[in-house]
């Protein structure tokens, strides 16, 4: 309405003490129109971006039973198979993000309703405020004290959805407190979850293994952009914060394994540029001189994961992606508990990742790190067994490669008896 009363002033009709020739006449009003369209359609992207809101959809959409909530692009491995399955499964179904810049809201099909929620404490609040009765999201903690995402009022059955193969343990406290439905990627996930409930007095949730739907993803990058690997290749990848490798052992030893004639890239969880930016930069400059040692920033691991012939890593889940997609090996540096306060690793009895870890390749205790770690390079890659890791995975992992499917089938499922339930 401002709007139109703006464009209205501007054009309408005034006393002009002036002359202006045809020509020029008409090469200003067409600037001036060209002038107020961009503006429109800047207002239209502004209104976008702060509300989150497409203003320019007239049809409304039907009336989606099924959401899916992202917190935005990084978390693209995992919903990206999802909304595909949805789609092909001729599913309704909603798509909500915390990010204007996450490439699923650029999918355009009649079962897919997606909308950007707005930036900062705005979106989060709308998080809070989801219509449909069945919400499926990675993201620990909602509906947690002092969590700034709520539990909606109308969600009927809270599912969370794991980013990586870690159990709970990795999870801040409170992680799964107040969801209904658990989709595990595989079995051993179990306890860990029925443990806190027990300690916390929590009702029991539904638990299912149907897989992890990132896997599905990465295994079709492997697939489609095949790259060679470098057998003197070595991937270093981080968790952030201070259970990080990085921030833990700084870049000594990594910098030791480049001068023995090793090829080293360094991969950065992605939060890292986000919360630690100056613990990368100086890391950076420390290995600048050497042309050896590279630095991977990109969303997808794929490309580092192809060409390494081996992993160091910490506590993060990037172990168990590489070593059962690419089958390769791993090295483990020790993260002692106390560099993890405030986790659900404190109120669990055993972690699965400790031993799992064992099956992948070798665990490097705190107090050996500093003194290189060369040899252990040299002989997890001489004793690492590939078909130990195959059969680890295939014992451990559900629906490796179509957990997707799997989960949107048992989704509709849920959606099917939960309307039937609604109307008897």
């Amino acid at each position: 309405m401002y709007l139109i009363l703006i464009i209205m002033l501007f054009l309408a009709p005034g006393t002009a003490y002036g002359y202006l020739d045809p020509g020029s006449g008409a090469v200003l009003i067409n600037l001036i129109i060209a002038g107020l369209a961009a503006l429109v359609y800047s207002l239209k992207g502004l209104f976008l971006r702060i509300f989150g809101k497409d203003i320019s959809q007239e049809a409304p959409a039907p009336k989606a039973q099924i959401a899916l909530f992202s917190e935005g692009q990084a978390y693209s491995h995992t919903f990206q198979p999802l909304v595909q399955a949805f789609i092909q499964r001729k599913l309704h179904f909603s798509y909500y993000t915390l990010d204007i810049d996450d490439t699923l809201l650029q999918i355009y099909s009649p079962y897919c309703h997606s909308r950007f929620l707005g930036h900062g404490a705005l979106g989060k609040y709308r998080a809070g405020t989801l219509k449909e009765p069945i919400l499926l999201s990675t993201t620990p903690n909602i509906g947690c004290k002092g969590y700034p995402v709520k539990r909606a009022a109308k969600t009927r059955n809270l599912v969370h959805v794991f980013h990586s193969l870690i159990d709970i343990s990795m999870y801040r406290e409170g992680s799964l407190d107040h969801y209904d439905t658990v989709i595990m990627p595989g079995a051993y996930h179990a306890a860990p979850i029925r443990e806190v409930e027990q300690k916390r007095k929590l009702k029991s949730k539904e638990l299912i293994f149907l897989g992890a739907p990132y896997l599905d993803t990465l295994l079709a990058e492997k697939r489609q952009n095949p790259h060679p690997q470098k057998d003197n290749c070595i991937l270093v990848a981080a968790s952030w914060g201070d259970k990080g490798l990085l921030k833990q052992y700084g870049i000594e030893a990594i910098i030791d394994l480049a001068q023995k004639g090793f090829q080293v890239i360094i991969r950065p969880h992605p939060y890292s540029l986000k919360h630690e930016p100056e613990l990368i930069q100086r890391l950076q400059k420390q290995s600048a001189d050497l042309p050896n040692i590279s630095w991977d920033f990109q969303l997808s691991p794929t490309k580092s994961m192809q060409e390494a012939a081996i992993l160091i890593s910490d506590t993060s889940s990037i172990r168990f992606d590489f070593a059962f997609i690419h089958e390769k090996p791993v090295i483990t540096l020790e993260i002692l508990q106390e560099a993890m306060p405030g986790f659900e690793g404190e109120h669990i009895s055993k972690i699965w990742s400790d031993t799992a870890a064992l099956e992948i390749g070798q665990i490097v205790p705190r107090a050996m790190v500093s003194q290189g770690l060369t040899t252990y390079v040299k002989k997890t890659l001489k004793d690492y067994d590939a078909q130990r890791i195959r059969q680890f995975r295939d014992a451990n992992v559900a629906n490796f490669g179509a957990a997707s499917a799997a989960i949107v089938d048992y989704v509709a499922t849920m959606s099917t008896a939960a309307a039937n339930k609604k109307n008897s």
